[in-house]
């Protein structure tokens, strides 16, 4: 522990080396002195990026724990007069790390939060179907709305993508039931027959799924859906979150930027085929 007219002479000194000593006598007291003797900075992301380089990734949140509990211990004595106790720092920002591992344990081994996680990513369809991901992006001041469908088969792998713009009637949820029923005529024109249609309007999912609505402005798109199902031998609609369809919402905003409708299958454009990195 440094003596208080150390820590007075250091402050009136200045506050960049008051830090810097404060600093320095709380390192000492932990037991990664050694391991950070070579590449500690001024700054706490410096440190960080060289422990991270060196391959200390278990030391990460202890490190940042410390850097925490130092600036609090500085804010401590200059603006409450407080004399920080090192040894005392050094075992808060251990008790906070062993909080924070033991509540990101719980959490990820929870079933609930297993179960939310996995429902907050896209998932394939079984071996038997494709998923159809559709959405809607609305450009208000033009009076447009884009619609983009992507297709993907059991191992993730796109097989079909569509883009169509339309002219938007000024209501969010009949754009989003066209683009349930855009993904509708692109299954098919490819002759798919066994799908999984996914959008992430609730409303329109619903009604799909033959659910009253009081909405008289939606139904006749809606209507014709119901009639369309009579050409597939299996088809099922889902409201997904939408993080689970940025693919599709990817495509609806490029269909924005042309008025034509355009299908691709197998073979995409490159900025069409960087939109499908990763299930989502």
């Amino acid at each position: 522990m440094l003596p208080n007219r150390r820590f007075l002479q250091s402050a009136k000194r200045g506050e960049k080396t008051y830090s810097m000593l404060l600093r320095n006598a709380i390192w000492r007291c932990t037991d990664l002195e050694a391991a950070v003797q070579t590449i500690r900075r001024d700054d706490m992301l410096s440190t960080m990026h060289s422990l991270m380089r060196k391959g200390a990734k278990s030391d990460i949140d202890y490190v940042a724990s410390i850097w925490w509990s130092t600036w609090h211990a500085r804010n401590k004595l200059l603006f409450e007069g407080k004399k920080p106790d090192p040894r005392k720092t050094v075992a808060k920002a251990k008790a906070i790390v062993v909080t924070y591992q033991s509540m990101q344990f719980k959490e990820q081994g929870s079933p609930r939060s297993i179960e939310e996680k996995k429902a907050q990513r896209w998932n394939p369809p079984p071996s038997s179907k494709l998923k159809i991901n559709v959405d809607a992006a609305v450009h208000a001041e033009s009076q447009m709305a884009g619609l983009g469908a992507v297709i993907r088969n059991s191992q993730g792998q796109v097989v079909v993508a569509a883009v169509k713009s339309i002219n938007f009637q000024g209501d969010v949820s009949i754009a989003e039931a066209k683009a349930v029923q855009w993904g509708m005529e692109v299954a098919r024109k490819a002759s798919f027959t066994n799908v999984i249609i996914e959008t992430d309007c609730s409303m329109v999912a619903d009604l799909a799924n033959n659910k009253v609505s009081n909405k008289t402005e939606i139904w006749w798109t809606i209507a014709e859906i119901q009639s369309s199902k009579q050409d597939f031998q299996s088809i099922d609609f889902y409201h997904v979150p939408r993080q689970c369809n940025t693919n599709a919402h990817s495509l609806a905003k490029r269909a924005l930027k042309s008025s034509e409708s355009v299908i691709w299958r197998d073979e995409f454009p490159a900025d069409v085929l960087c939109l499908f990195d990763g299930f989502n």
